[in-house]
């Protein structure tokens, strides 16, 4: 497949898993309401946390020695199987241990189901995308999550009736965390007709088990340190607020997250095709790309700034009217944090995750530090500023190492400029020919 295929096919699928992702998103905050939403959001991101901790970034892994033909799709495939299936159960024991409260969400039946369901089927579905992606193929493991997200659509209990009679109320978030399972299975599944015909290939053996680690640990690293820098605030603000102002902050960082999926595209597919030319080439892209994203967000962030007041209580329902301000104070350091992306991406890339790592872990302190103090007195709206606060650390950390190390000017990653429009299309153009010469 040609270079500038997989990259339209890329982020035109994905953009429609996070679309039908976003609708779901938003029928749950519309029906629940702030209060049992969050929760179950809540619930998620404690769950999220636990798949962060037993992933071992292993679809890192899976990509890179799968498209390298250096270990077996069908090892890899059965060692995910057997790794999801130990991990859900492990973290089942964990969480029921810690967090089981009698006649509330959290009781005996819905933890086994949801933590399960959750966990398994998400790391099931992160380890075997990476096997379709090793193939260039993007189309069938996105096509997978959007029709189990479009039958969740069709099941949603609308004022709390559904087309299945069962499926009503709460019941339905037994059916929300099964379809995570339910999306893994069918994944996996899919891998062995595709890819194996049937055939098992065994396990890894001892060598190959080491490499794989060896190759997946610095990246897990940064991985835990990101995921707690955008997510450790939840845990503060469910402690100090109320159910309400927890949903309406997790929809915020929600928001938030969504800026974060184009920077992420652009810095997994466009980056790497173009990360192994000259120091000046490199300066150059990366900060195009930066101020191109700057540009477009503070743009989209205008928008959103004239019209959130009564577009997000619209869209979500009018018990999240207290979305609006809070997502103003985390505008900054989403724009920081969006910016930020194509340089930690170079970094990893040339096997320098040091540097990212030591940056989110100074930006993870300082909000760890403020949220205990600010946030029992003001609330969500502290919690926005200090993340805000804690992104722009971790950027202007990285943007003066990479100032060091290649003397550029830091104005070059922030002024737009007219010739920019022409010089992106240049580049997505030129990166893609030249891989595509190389594949030849």
């Amino acid at each position: 497949m040609q270079a500038g295929r997989a990259l339209y096919k890329s982020i035109l699928w994905r953009s429609l898993y996070y679309l039908s992702l976003f609708v779901v998103n938003i029928l749950i905050a519309r029906q629940f309401l702030p209060a049992a939403s969050g929760k179950i959001f809540y619930i998620s991101s404690i769950y999220s946390f636990f798949v962060m901790i037993m992933s071992f970034s292993i679809d890192s892994g899976i990509v890179y020695f799968a498209a390298k033909g250096k270990l077996g799709i069908g090892k890899l495939l059965n060692f995910s199987l057997l790794w999801s299936l130990v991990a859900g159960l492990l973290i089942f024991c964990i969480i029921f241990f810690f967090f089981k409260k009698e006649n509330t969400i959290w009781n005996n039946t819905f933890l086994l189901v949801s933590s399960i369901s959750f966990i398994c089927g998400n790391l099931l579905t992160s380890y075997c995308t990476g096997l379709f992606y090793a193939r260039h193929n993007f189309v069938t493991p996105n096509g997978i999550s959007i029709s189990v997200n479009l039958a969740l659509i069709i099941l949603f209990p609308f004022n709390g009736h559904s087309l299945v009679p069962v499926i009503s109320g709460a019941n339905f978030f037994y059916i929300y965390f099964i379809s995570f399972l339910l999306q893994g299975i069918l994944l996996a599944i899919t891998v062995q007709i595709k890819y194996l015909k049937y055939r098992f290939e065994g396990l890894l053996t001892l060598p190959e088990f080491r490499l794989l680690f060896r190759y997946c640990s610095m990246a897990y690293l940064a991985n835990i340190i990101f995921f707690l820098l955008y997510r450790v605030d939840y845990w503060f603000v469910e402690r100090y607020c109320t159910p309400e102002q927890l949903g309406n902050y997790i929809q915020v960082s929600k928001l938030g997250q969504l800026f974060f999926i184009l920077p992420a595209m652009l810095a997994s597919v466009v980056f790497p095709l173009t990360a192994g030319g000259q120091k000046e080439k490199i300066k150059n892209m990366l900060t195009l790309l930066s101020r191109s994203i700057l540009f477009l967000y503070l743009f989209v962030c205008i928008i959103l700034l004239l019209t959130g007041n009564w577009l997000f209580p619209f869209v979500f329902g009018k018990s999240f009217s207290g979305i609006y301000q809070p997502f103003l104070f985390l505008i900054p350091g989403i724009l920081s944090l969006s910016c930020l992306f194509t340089v930690t991406a170079y970094y990893a890339g040339k096997n320098r995750m040091m540097v990212n790592i030591k940056g989110s872990v100074l930006s993870l302190i300082f909000i760890m530090a403020a949220d205990r103090i600010f946030i029992p007195v003001y609330g969500i709206n502290a919690a926005a500023i200090i993340s805000s606060m804690g992104y722009i650390i971790y950027q202007v950390y990285v943007l003066m190492i990479f100032k060091k190390e290649y003397r550029t000017s830091i104005s070059d990653f922030f002024i737009f400029r007219i010739a920019d429009w022409h010089d992106m299309k240049n580049i997505i153009l030129r990166s893609t020919k030249d891989y595509d010469e190389k594949q030849q």
